[in-house]
């Protein structure tokens, strides 16, 4: 049997432009090197999907310009910003379509 197991590189490799990504909201669990390594891919076009809202890890792709749309009920920062400040500068700009699926 193959392993399904794959290497950080080979997990980023098969998120393409256009693709969707589910994630939680958890400042404490953020899979940030795997966002990383789709920063450095300069992946473009994402549609973000926040499971009970979104924080760092959206916040962090929008500011990277990886993100299209993002559909969450919120973007915060926890304790630390009510707001994520990426995702509202680009939501004012333009530069992100923000879906509310409260």
């Amino acid at each position: 049997m193959r392993s399904k197991v794959k290497s950080l590189p080979e997990a980023a490799a098969c998120v393409r432009d256009g693709a969707r990504l589910v994630m939680s909201a958890n400042l404490h669990r953020s899979p940030m090197a795997f966002l990383r390594a789709l920063v450095r891919r300069r992946v473009r076009d994402l549609r973000v999907i926040g499971v009970v809202g979104g924080d760092l890890n959206i916040d962090f792709l929008v500011g990277a310009g990886a993100v299209g749309v993002v559909d969450t009920c919120s973007v915060t920062l926890g304790e630390f910003a009510r707001t994520g400040p990426n995702f509202a500068r680009h939501v004012v700009a333009g530069r992100v379509r923000a879906l509310d699926n409260t």
